[in-house]
Parts: C-alpha cells; sequence; structure tokens
C-alpha cells in the first residue's frame, strides 16, 4: 500500500522534476546566445517559457482530459473578475503585514520581474509563463491528484506545491493561497479559466510595478484596509456566481 502511495505521489511530481529539468537544459542554451545577467533575466526565462510551452501543451493534452467548451468560456469574465480582484487584495493584505520584510531573496525576485521594460512584463508575466504554469499545475498536477484524491486535496496538494516552487517566503504565501483559487476555476471551468484568473492577476502586479495606476491604494491603511475589503467582497460575488452556474469541469479518474 505504502509503495502504491509512493507512486501515485511520484505520478504527480515527476511532470514538475521534468519540466524544471527541461527549463534547466533550454536557459543554458540560451546562456550562451544571451549573456546571463540581472537586466537579462526575465527575457531569457520568456524565451525559455517560449520553447517549453508547445512541448507541455503537448504533454497535457496527452493527459486526455476532457475540455471545458462552451460552459467553461462562459466563466471566464468572472474568472478574470476573480482572479484580479483577489490579487490585488491578497497582494494589500500581505503588504499591510508587512511579510516581505521576513524575506530578503524577495527583493532580488522583484528585481528580476519588474524590468521597466513594460511590453516584454506584459508577454512574459502576463501571457506565456501564467500559460505555462496553469498548464503544469492545473491541468497536470491537479488533473493527476483530482483523479486519486478528490478536488479538495488536490487543490491543497497543488496549491502547496505550487508556492514551494518560488522559494521564498512571500511567493510561497502568496502563490499557495491563490493556487487554492486557481484549482476552484480549474475545477468549475478548466485550464482557460484558472489561466485568465492568473493572467489578470499578474496584469494588476505590473501595471501596480511599472505605471503607478493602482497608486491610490497606497493612500493611508485605512483606505487600503477598505479597499482590500471591497475587493474581496468582489471576488467572492464572483465565485458566488460561478457556484450559480452548477458546471462542474469534471476530470475522469484515470491515473
Amino acid at each position: 500500500m505504502k509503495q502504491l502511495k509512493s507512486m501515485r505521489f511520484w505520478d504527480i511530481l515527476y511532470p514538475v522534476f521534468l519540466y524544471y529539468a527541461a527549463t534547466i537544459l533550454v536557459l543554458y542554451a540560451v546562456n550562451a546566445l544571451l549573456p546571463p545577467t540581472v537586466g537579462t533575466a526575465l527575457l531569457r526565462q520568456f524565451i525559455t517559457s517560449l520553447v517549453i510551452l508547445p512541448f507541455l501543451y503537448r504533454f497535457y493534452r496527452q493527459e486526455a482530459l476532457p475540455q471545458s467548451g462552451g460552459a467553461g468560456r462562459k466563466l471566464l469574465p468572472a474568472a478574470v473578475l476573480v482572479g484580479g480582484c483577489f490579487a490585488v487584495a491578497w497582494n494589500n493584505l500581505l503588504g499591510m503585514v508587512h511579510i516581505a520584510d521576513y524575506s530578503t531573496s524577495y527583493g532580488q525576485v522583484e528585481q528580476t520581474f519588474y524590468t521597466g521594460r513594460l511590453a516584454l512584463e506584459l508577454a512574459a508575466l502576463c501571457v506565456v509563463i501564467p500559460l505555462v504554469e496553469e498548464l503544469l499545475y492545473r491541468g497536470i498536477v491537479f488533473g493527476r491528484a483530482r483523479a486519486w484524491l478528490g478536488g479538495t486535496a488536490a487543490a491543497v496538494l497543488s496549491a502547496v506545491i505550487f508556492g514551494a516552487v518560488h522559494m521564498n517566503l512571500v511567493q510561497f504565501v502568496y502563490a499557495a493561497v491563490f493556487g487554492l483559487l486557481l484549482a476552484y476555476l480549474a475545477e468549475r471551468g478548466g485550464v482557460g479559466c484558472a489561466a485568465a484568473a492568473h493572467m489578470t492577476a499578474n496584469l494588476t502586479s505590473v501595471l501596480r510595478a511599472e505605471t503607478g495606476a493602482l497608486a491610490f491604494l497606497e493612500q493611508g491603511t485605512a483606505v487600503q484596509a477598505f479597499i482590500t475589503a471591497l475587493l474581496f467582497g468582489a471576488a467572492a460575488g464572483g465565485v458566488y456566481w460561478i457556484e450559480r452556474q452548477n458546471f462542474i469541469y469534471k476530470i475522469p479518474k484515470t491515473h
């Protein structure tokens, strides 16, 4: 029985190891053409993700998971609303408790991601990288865990894995909690809904960092707390609407 459980767990984890092994190999080749510096880190990650994306998509398609179809597409606007509102609110809350003070490595991550090159950040952080991560963590990892453990346990497991791979406290807490929401959206509307929410969430972070579009959120703790509560409420309203649609993206127990 223990051996069977170990095999099941490895079946869930090995796509992540395979993905990172492929990433290292492709990144090594990219480094030969583009010198590895802090200034080129996001561009190199963008190129690497572009190279890996078609292979990862093919791997995802081989899972033989059903597509959400028209019902899933109807949930996309709500997924965008939920993802964007929750991401801003959750970022606000983490900022108010100063969690970044406990993670020195997070500052290095910010320097890598937010380069001042808006077009690159939009393409990499708001399109390609979220799509890659959703195919892997919700399309494959959550899908396989869902077939073995059921929806709730699979959501928790995939969220913890998603948080852990970010390798710093701030992103672990942010990504693990957000990963639960993304797993829920994948359950209800398919990977497309999760990807739409993820892309929107990253877009809010890029706009906040590079354009000052959300500067009004920084106008004092009371204002920030009020807006944060409103955004959490809007996200909850979006989830409620999704639940009212009575549509569940079912994943067969094939693993």
